[in-house]
């Protein structure tokens, strides 16, 4: 429940490493199966057309090649997604600090798209 409106609000969860691979690179499908691109088309659009909010989590995954965050997340823009809804409905998750710069890097390319 939104805390604000009153209103329920659906949530979709994705947890990278379990639901898509340990292993995220490259921008296009074309670089490979992991890319951001697959993960956009596959994962984050039907979650953002399905869902209120959608909790991204980045646990157990070795890395995020910026090529796979900008087209991933920077993707969403050019797929008609506004930055404002999407920084509003995205929420990113970890329980490491070691994620700290791998979020400031989906949410920058959210802005910069």
């Amino acid at each position: 429940m939104d805390v604000q409106t009153g209103q329920n609000v659906s949530l979709k969860m994705i947890n990278i490493a379990e639901d898509f691979s340990r292993y995220p690179s490259g921008r296009v499908i074309a670089d490979g199966p992991n890319s951001g691109q697959k993960f956009r088309e596959k994962f984050l659009i039907p979650a953002l057309n399905g869902a209120d909010v959608v909790e991204v989590i980045l646990d157990g995954v070795r890395g995020y090649p910026s090529s796979f965050t900008e087209e991933a997340f920077g993707g969403l823009i050019r797929e008609g997604f506004s930055k404002d809804d999407l920084l509003k409905r995205i929420k990113i998750s970890y329980s490491s600090e070691v994620y700290d710069g791998y979020k400031q890097d989906i949410i920058d390319a959210i802005k910069s798209a």
